[in-house]
């Protein structure tokens, strides 16, 4: 492969790496497009291995997994696009002892070295473009790293809000009935001042999942705690609630934002798909259908949102 053709593919590895830290890290916009195939791949196979009962609690490490293959693929297209370029630049790196010009080999290893030190000396740059390109390659390293971990903050953050959300909910039962139940004991104007908050927490939820799409890889092995099911159930159960409340203003009003807020978060979860209008109006049939493909997606199924969960 010809020098020049080397440095050009290191530069598009290097281009694709940092345009897909900046989507992931810096913007809204979700997971970059090389992190958002990877770790739907790596989901997909845990789920596949899930439902085939090869390991009880194996989706439980998806969400570690998820970030962990985040930091190595940024780390190999780095490693890859910087050992590209210098091995295109035949006498850009020499050894440090002898002055003699570094073989392929030796670097590929001074590319990877440098991009998290600024290297031990057994091999330096050559001349001043290769001395400019060191310092780029340790300065891409060292901005990867200080991103990812500004990351993690907010991932790990949002995976605590997405199990105490689902807290939170199951405190109003953990099905449709038990919710319908509890709230016909209590009336309607008292349920509805038990789902005050729940609306602006859910939506939050929602951006945060838009922001970080990892979240969803973030499996809770515990039915009360797994957000999908505990979504799904509340949605069931207020399509029912909505109407009986109908004659009270306030709770018809509380029922109707936290299903609009249930609405737009599995829109945002499901963002290649349009939001519909009038979805709570037509008996929600697309959101229910959004939110038994998420529940399935979380590795459980249909049934565990409208049965009790047996006690552990």
């Amino acid at each position: 492969m010809s020098s020049t053709l080397l440095v050009l593919l290191g530069s598009v590895l290097l281009l694709l790496a940092a345009w897909d830290v900046f989507i992931t890290t810096l913007t809204l916009r979700g997971g970059g497009p090389v992190v958002r195939r990877v770790t739907r791949l790596a989901w997909s196979g845990l789920l596949a291995l899930h439902r085939r009962g090869v390991r009880p609690g194996l989706l439980g490490f998806g969400g570690g997994l998820a970030v962990a293959l985040s930091l190595i693929l940024w780390v190999i297209l780095l490693a890859a696009g910087w050992g590209m370029v210098f091995a295109g630049l035949p006498g850009a790196v020499i050894d440090g002892s002898t002055g003699a010009p570094a073989d392929l080999l030796s670097r590929l290893y001074f590319a990877g070295f440098n991009l998290f030190t600024l290297g031990v000396g057994d091999y330096r740059p050559s001349g001043p473009l290769a001395q400019a390109l060191t310092v780029a390659a340790s300065a891409s390293g060292l901005l990867a790293i200080t991103l990812t971990i500004t990351y993690l903050g907010p991932v790990v953050s949002g995976g605590v809000s997405r199990r105490a959300l689902a807290g939170e909910i199951s405190l109003l039962g953990q099905t449709p009935d038990e919710i319908i139940e509890a709230a016909r004991a209590q009336g309607a104007d008292r349920f509805a001042a038990q789902l005050e908050g729940l609306a602006p927490a859910i939506l939050k939820m929602a951006e945060q999942h838009l922001a970080y799409p990892v979240l969803s890889y973030f499996h809770a092995p515990q039915p009360r705690l797994a957000l999908p099911l505990r979504l799904a159930s509340l949605y069931e159960a207020l399509l029912i609630l909505q109407v009986e409340a109908a004659e009270h203003t306030t709770a018809a009003r509380t029922d109707a934002a936290v299903l609009a807020a249930i609405e737009i978060y599995v829109v945002r979860l499901d963002d290649s798909s349009p939001p519909s209008e009038g979805l709570v109006r037509q008996g929600g049939s697309q959101t229910r259908e959004r939110l038994r493909a998420m529940v399935e997606q979380d590795g459980w199924r249909w049934r565990d949102v409208l049965e009790t969960p047996a006690a552990p």
